[in-house]
């Protein structure tokens, strides 16, 4: 399962990244089509909104969040940044 979600995730910043190199080479948001621009839009709207309710469906089954090294559950606190992983380090 970890895989998949790295693999999902790389894709859609591969996607957004994409999108902004050719609005950025085809002379920048100005000179950029209403389509294109629609597509950027909706590409990372989908990134943001694939973390968050990956964030948030690992606080709901109260797992944690996966290292996205070795994918160990690290608690999840509000408010607070967790530290490096203690299984692996990263």
């Amino acid at each position: 399962m970890k895989h998949h979600r790295i693999l999902a995730f790389g894709l859609l910043f591969l996607v957004v990244a994409s999108l902004g190199a050719v609005v950025k080479r085809g002379g920048g948001v100005d000179a950029a089509g209403l389509p294109l621009l629609v597509a950027l839009d909706v590409a990372a709207g989908l990134c943001a909104a694939a973390i968050v309710v990956d964030v948030v469906w690992h606080a709901y089954q109260g797992r944690g969040q996966a290292c996205r090294y070795c994918g160990h559950l690290r608690r999840m606190s509000s408010f607070r940044l967790e530290g490096p992983c203690p299984n692996c380090g990263h």
